[in-house]
């Protein structure tokens, strides 16, 4: 059986100078993630309709479509950001400094980094 709703490789890393860090790596189909604690999951366990959801959701947030670098002014108390994503026939490498990306839905503007990690804490929850 293929599970072709598995990510290749998955990696995703906010640090702000006050906040701390967050992450999330893929590691032999272990999610290692540190929000701010260490706990690792099995990406086999989430079963296919989260992932199904989850892949939904990145498509309607645009992460695909970001730009491979945003870089802001230098600020004192500044954050960085990195993702990395590999699924299917669709890669990701984007990266930020002290600005991100944002999207418009509706009337509204929303963080694509936000979203995504909302969509991250669905799919593991």
């Amino acid at each position: 059986m293929t599970r072709d709703y598995l990510p290749e490789l998955f990696e995703i890393s906010y640090k702000h100078e006050f906040n701390g860090t967050k992450s999330i790596k893929l590691m032999n189909n272990i999610l290692m993630v540190n929000d701010p604690n260490p706990e690792m999951i099995d990406i086999c366990s989430i079963d296919e309709e989260k992932w199904t959801r989850f892949w939904e959701n990145i498509e309607k947030i645009g992460l695909w479509d970001l730009e491979e670098e945003y870089m802001g002014c230098t600020l004192e108390g500044g954050f960085t950001w990195k993702i990395e994503i590999r699924y299917q026939n669709k890669v990701l490498n984007s990266y930020g400094a002290n600005i991100e990306p944002k999207i418009v839905i509706g009337d509204k503007i929303y963080s694509v980094l936000e979203e995504l990690y909302r969509s991250i804490e669905e799919l593991i929850s």
